[in-house]
């Protein structure tokens, strides 16, 4: 009733009560912005993490604009100020205007306002002591619905601003003047407080909030997104808590509104993140390199993901030809392949002094022209790059300048865990610099078991550091992709044939996730140079609700991979011709304390071991399992971990893999696997090429 009395005082309100009947409000608190632009409004959604846009409607149902809009979070409507209607308008999910026929307001237009959070009301500011901060209870059983009220006049609160939001919490709104000013305002007393020069002006005509409490500040005049960590500003320097966050529309006329309870991005946004360690900028909470998923790629695929993988096995389109070396006095050229699926523009970044950011003067592509295909370039390799592990990216774009992190609108970013050699070592590595081969282990041996070849499954690269003929050190890296076993599994590597004295223990470097292990690899009390990589796969991993393993069964291959590199220096050269070389020997061992079934000493659990076929194992292996159960194993004839007709117990595979899920034998997976292996890899070599889709764990 409270409707019809102030429709009838307006002379309005039959044309807003049609309207507003066939008007329903959002489905939802969206996750994306609302940003309305033009002489004649026409309403965009903005996706805040990319900075991209598409047309919501053209036509609002005015001739007129719309500004000081906002989201209310109480009712799902976005409401704003009409300029046709000279009201308060109402706006549902068919997008017409529909006036409020708000009384008490001055005949003026606002351009600033927003949607109240903690309360059901709304606030319009206008500079000048006739105007000011106004506000209107959207509370229809409030006494004063749909009447303006003045907090404060626009001299006592006299801020040269274009948009104001409300903090998800507080209740108090935000706003930034032209200059950069950032203030907060107590819209129940209309008192304000500058909080702090943000290091950037003009016009900001859209400012947002999310969930987390993060102020985001359109630019007019070039769409820059700035995201401000308005709750830590006492925390952190300004160029901590302000970030170029994206690239939005630009316009003249600009206004924005957001549900401010919602996160700024959800599960159904096709985004692609960066991957390097949080350092770098991945995560979006640090403002991480990011695209917006279309046509234009690195590589033959992509993949979108709602949050930064720690490493995204999916990277394809950046390739190293030549081995990357530094030295002392002069830039260095290295060979590299680009492949991108449309015409765009390159920019990359390497960590040449490795501590942990990509700066300016690390940029190593900017802007660079690319043309569909591949693209072969040659990498300048800064001079005094510090030899090591290091990270790089890449990002492809329509953009002619990107940073190193913030949002895009478009194309790829990819990362990449690269060596830098001295100038005076040659590194060779095994399957490639950047390849990887997939090493699978069955955990039951001596028994057959399931044989499903996902107790222990990991990528895997071995390579060697050489000096004039002498190999000086070894270096391994991957990654942990699955876990389907409940016995307690590590992974080892043995370099065969070098003692365990001739490792240099003080100069190993080890780490697991991206971070330094405390205690060294080598594991003592040994001969050979044994060297722990995992000292206990099933200690990586939380089990997920409804999860037994990890990442092996259906409705649980959502987790990250779990990286791990390990950098060995000898303390004496070994002459190539006599050190190991390739895979070298990979294996998993039995954890001690933890039983590992009927076959394994209680009393010597480590001496538990499965190697690849026909590969011998240490000196830490109790050799009495030998043709046990299932195995048949010749160690007199070398010949070890295989059934008696050929089958092995340990798996490698000439490139990143699918292994079986589940319970799912490898012959039921891989139809052809059978013939190879009884064939001693005479048949069928390509047999992992060609996976039954439901039986194998799904690509990352």
């Amino acid at each position: 009733m409270k409707k019809l009395a102030v429709a009838v005082s307006l002379g309005c309100m039959s044309m807003w009560s049609a309207s507003a009947n066939a008007s329903e409000p959002f489905s939802t608190c969206p996750t994306k912005a609302f940003l309305v632009q033009g002489t004649t409004a026409i309403a965009y959604g903005v996706n805040i993490v990319s900075g991209s846009s598409a047309v919501l409607s053209s036509n609002l149902g005015t001739s007129g604009k719309i500004n000081g809009t906002g989201f209310s979070v109480h009712d799902n409507y976005l409401y704003g100020y009409g300029y046709e209607a000279k009201d308060l308008v109402r706006i549902g999910d068919d997008f017409q205007a529909v006036p409020m026929g708000v009384t008490g307001l001055p005949n003026t237009s606002f351009y600033v306002g927003d949607a109240a959070v903690t309360e059901n009301a709304y606030y319009f500011y206008r500079k000048g002591s006739s105007y000011g901060l106004y506000r209107v209870s959207l509370d229809e059983n409030d006494s004063d619905y749909l009447q303006a009220s003045r907090v404060v006049n626009g001299s006592s609160l006299n801020l040269n601003i274009y948009d104001m939001a409300f903090h998800p919490d507080s209740g108090e709104a935000y706003a930034v003047e032209a200059n950069g000013n950032l203030h907060k305002i107590d819209v129940v007393t209309g008192a304000s407080t500058r909080l702090a020069n943000l290091g950037v002006s003009g016009t900001f005509g859209a400012a947002y909030f999310d969930v987390e409490g993060n102020l985001y500040i359109s630019r007019n005049s070039d769409g820059y997104i700035y995201r401000i960590k308005v709750d830590a500003l006492d925390s952190m320097t300004i160029d901590e808590a302000v970030q170029l966050f994206a690239v939005g529309p630009l316009s003249g006329n600009n206004d924005g509104a957001r549900c401010a309870t919602a996160p700024i991005i959800d599960d159904s946004i096709d985004i692609d993140f960066g991957d390097a360690p949080a350092s770098y900028g991945s995560s979006l909470s640090e403002n991480g390199a990011r695209h917006e998923m279309g046509d234009l790629f690195l590589g033959p695929t992509v993949t979108s993901e709602y949050a930064a993988r720690l490493e995204d096995t999916g990277d394809d389109g950046v390739a190293f030809l030549s081995n990357i070396q530094t030295a002392r006095d002069a830039d260095l050229q290295s060979l590299m392949s680009v492949t991108a699926s449309q015409d765009g523009y390159l920019h990359g970044w390497v960590d040449w002094n490795q501590n942990g950011e990509f700066e300016d003067s690390e940029q190593v592509f900017d802007g660079k022209y690319v043309t569909e295909g591949d693209n072969t370039l040659l990498l300048n390799v800064k001079a005094g790059a510090t030899p090591g592990t290091t990270w790089s990216r890449f990002r492809i774009s329509t953009s002619e300048s990107l940073a190193p992190t913030g949002g895009d609108i478009n194309g790829e970013v990819e990362d990449y865990e690269i060596s830098i050699g001295d100038a005076m070592y040659t590194t060779v590595c095994y399957p490639s610099a950047t390849g990887f081969v997939t090493l699978a282990y069955e955990d039951i041996w001596p028994s057959k078991g399931d044989y499903d070849f996902n107790d222990v499954v990991v990528q895997y690269r071995a390579c060697q550091d050489k000096f004039e003929g002498q190999v000086m050190r070894y270096w391994v890296k991957g990654n942990l992709t699955a876990v389907g076993a409940e016995y307690h599994n590590g992974f080892a590597v043995r370099l065969e044939d070098i003692a365990a004295s001739n490792i240099n223990t003080a100069l190993i470097s080890h780490r697991i996730g991206n971070d330094l292990t405390g205690e060294s690899p080598l594991e003592l009390g040994r001969q050979e140079a044994i060297l722990t990589v995992l000292p206990d796969t099933r200690a990586l991993f939380t089990r997920e609700e409804g999860c037994r393993f990890f990442r092996t069964e259906n409705g649980c291959f959502n987790k990250d991979v779990i990286p791990f590199s390990l950098y060995v220096p000898l303390v004496s050269g070994v002459d190539e011709d006599e050190a190991p070389k390739g895979v070298l020997d990979p294996f998993i061992f039995a954890v001690d304390g933890y039983g590992h079934g009927a076959h394994v000493s209680s009393s010597n659990e480590r001496g538990w071991e499965v190697h690849l076929k026909h590969q011998a194992p240490t000196e830490a292996f109790d050799m009495n399992a030998f043709g046990t159960a299932d195995d048949a194993s010749v160690p007199a004839q070398s010949e070890y971990y295989m059934t008696d007709n050929g089958l092995p117990f340990a798996i490698q595979v000439s490139e990143i893999w699918q292994a079986p899920r589940e319970a799912v034998d490898i012959t039921e997976a891989y139809n052809h696997f059978a013939d190879f292996a009884e064939s001693s890899g005479a048949n069928n070599r390509s047999w992992f090429t060609n996976p039954t889709s439901n039986k194998v764990i799904p690509k990352q």
